[in-house]
């Protein structure tokens, strides 16, 4: 197979997709994270948005407190499965992030990257308890997102100067 490999394509080793257009890792709770790999590259849909198979792996840090031993173990229970194939979207003109077991955006969860309401209406949606709709929308969508960006550096750099002033 190896040699039929290397004559179509010159080369002994199959093609690996580029993990530009997902967000590697993302926080999902206390001790808990997400790694995301890519497995295709972005599709456009017919109705504009776009596309993108990952597999999700979700990881919890457990301590024993006795040994002061930690260690990551693959998620159960209500962090769900420890590793699910899903379909990723992103509405870049809507400003919308959607997940799916199904390519056709089927029985999706979807939301807006923003805050549309209140005081922080506007702003990224980039927190752990949304799932960090924000910056996995900004991988697909980055001329989109960066005014968000943009914001999100800005809450950074006034954090970083904050803990300055306290020492």
């Amino acid at each position: 197979m190896k040699a039929l490999l290397f004559l179509l394509t010159g080369v002994m080793n199959p093609l690996t997709v580029t993990q530009a257009h997902v967000l590697p890792v993302f926080g999902c709770g206390s001790s808990c994270r997400v790694e995301t790999e890519q497995l295709s590259l972005p599709e456009v849909m017919n109705d504009g948005w776009l596309k993108i198979k990952v597999r999700q792996r979700t990881w919890i840090n457990t301590c024993d407190w006795e040994t002061q031993e930690c260690r990551d173990e693959p998620s159960s229970g209500r962090a769900g499965p420890p590793v699910i194939d899903l379909w990723l979207f992103a509405g870049c003109q809507g400003e919308r992030f959607a997940t799916s077991k199904n390519p056709d955006r089927t029985d999706s969860w979807e939301q807006d990257v923003f805050y549309r309401e209140g005081d922080v209406a506007g702003q990224p949606k980039f927190q752990t308890v949304h799932g960090n709709p924000f910056m996995r929308w900004a991988k697909l969508c980055p001329a989109e997102a960066e005014e968000g960006m943009l914001f999100i550096q800005g809450s950074l750099d006034r954090f970083r100067k904050a803990l300055e002033e306290v020492k």
